[in-house]
């Protein structure tokens, strides 16, 4: 009978333990998920293979581009956010492919790809290592996306255990401007935010 009774015990015991080992590891996303670096804007934030800083994070209802003498209006049912900022490689050449903007909320926007190319906004230029570059990152965004929001910058979404670096924004849903310029420029910096502050 005491031979039973301690059977039992180490089955229970065991399946108590499978239970708790289920639903205490981590899920296979949070193993194989980006290794992060977090700052705020003006600082330099360091990853492992690159490093970002953002100076200028600004929302608009409206974006008008000027590129080679023309002159185009984007309108949106949300509002433009245009960040400026500066990235730089640490050891080998690399190119920054995938930028974020991540709400309050949760919610990742992607880059907008309505804007010509001729802009030079990121992601498209190579970052070398010890010559900073300018980088230009655009999203549209619903206007309750704006307060609270992070830029997220990546080498690429596809590899995982990658560097991530993640910067909060000072900015807030109350500081809209009706419209923003972004001129392209013939030599540094690719182009120029207007009205400047």
């Amino acid at each position: 009978m005491m031979r039973m009774v301690r059977s039992v015990l180490a089955l229970l015991f065991a399946a108590a333990v499978l239970y708790g080992m289920q639903h205490t590891r981590p899920l296979y996303s949070d193993i194989t998920s980006p290794i992060v670096s977090s700052g705020g804007m003006n600082k330099r934030v360091q990853a492992s293979a690159f490093v970002l800083s953002l100076d200028s994070a600004r929302v608009a209802r409206v974006l008008n581009v000027e590129t080679f003498g023309k002159s185009k209006t984007y309108t949106s049912s949300g509002v433009w956010v245009v960040v400026e900022g500066e990235a730089e490689a640490k050891f080998e050449t690399l190119r920054l492919t995938s930028g974020e903007w991540l709400s309050g909320s949760g919610i990742r926007y992607v880059l907008t790809d309505r804007l010509p190319a001729t802009i030079e906004m990121m992601p498209g230029d190579a970052y070398q290592p010890g010559l900073p570059r300018r980088v230009l990152l655009v999203f549209e965004v619903p206007e309750e996306a704006v307060a609270g929001g992070t830029v997220v910058v990546a080498r690429t979404k596809l590899l995982p255990l990658d560097d991530e670096i993640r910067i909060t924004t000072d900015v807030s849903g109350k500081d809209i401007e009706p419209a923003i310029t972004i001129r392209r420029n013939e030599e540094r910096p690719p182009w120029t935010v207007l009205p400047q502050r």
